[in-house]
């Protein structure tokens, strides 16, 4: 076998293991890269859930804090109306010619009924069971006088003071019927729950009254 040296290339031991170590320094150094590239790939990912988990939050407690605004206004507008309620209530205590053991209030279901009206049938004279004219403008009110006795002063929460003159068949215990011009009107004012006053006839006036002043409003409770 003939061997041709002319071409041949002569490399030093030496800078041979050098190119080695210089090879394995840089596969080191590559997968060292890859890894960093992955963990920062891994912690961007990490950071923009937490800033979304961080804007989901941050939407809710928004939401929860106008929700809570609303509550709040809701709960002012109640409390604003419950005290305008009692104004009105102790302002009629005030004008009640005898507060105490006769006079007393709770709440009522309240409607109303026009005289005239085709559903009394022969009864239908227009006079109401006292033998008053049913006018409207004469602010009767029907009630039951096996609890309200005919000629009671009855004080109606933001409507104002009624005279008990007449009574009906759907007239039983606390409720209160309002005698009204037009089924319009009767029909707007539906069915409501007011507190009442009722002041029985006959009582003293305020003046006959002793100097320490009337008693406490005696206050029923009883389902309606």
């Amino acid at each position: 076998m003939s061997h041709d040296w002319g071409a041949a290339v002569v490399v030093d031991p030496l800078e041979l293991q050098r190119l080695k170590d210089d090879c394995t320094r840089l596969r080191v150094a590559c997968r060292w890269r890859t890894v960093s590239a992955w963990g920062l790939l891994v912690a961007s990912v990490g950071f923009a859930a937490v800033a979304g988990s961080q804007r989901w939050h941050t939407t809710t407690l928004s939401r929860d804090l106008r929700d809570g605004r609303r509550s709040v206004q809701r709960s002012s507008r109640a409390l604003a109306a419950m005290a305008r309620s009692h104004e009105r209530i102790l302002s009629a205590t005030e004008q009640t010619p005898l507060l105490g053991m006769k006079s007393w209030g709770r709440r009522f279901t309240v409607t109303s009924y026009i005289p005239r009206s085709p559903k009394y049938g022969k009864f239908n004279d227009g006079l109401t069971a006292t033998l008053t004219k049913a006018e409207p403008s004469a602010r009767i009110v029907a009630v039951d006088p096996a609890l309200i006795p005919y000629g009671s002063g009855v004080w109606i929460e933001g409507i104002g003071w009624y005279r008990a003159e007449d009574c009906g068949g759907a007239i039983k215990g606390f409720r209160l019927d309002l005698l009204v011009a037009t089924e319009k009107e009767a029909t707007q004012f539906g069915k409501q729950v007011r507190f009442v006053i009722v002041v029985p006839p006959g009582v003293k006036p305020a003046s006959d009254l002793p100097a320490e002043g009337p008693g406490p409003l005696r206050v029923a409770h009883g389902g309606a």
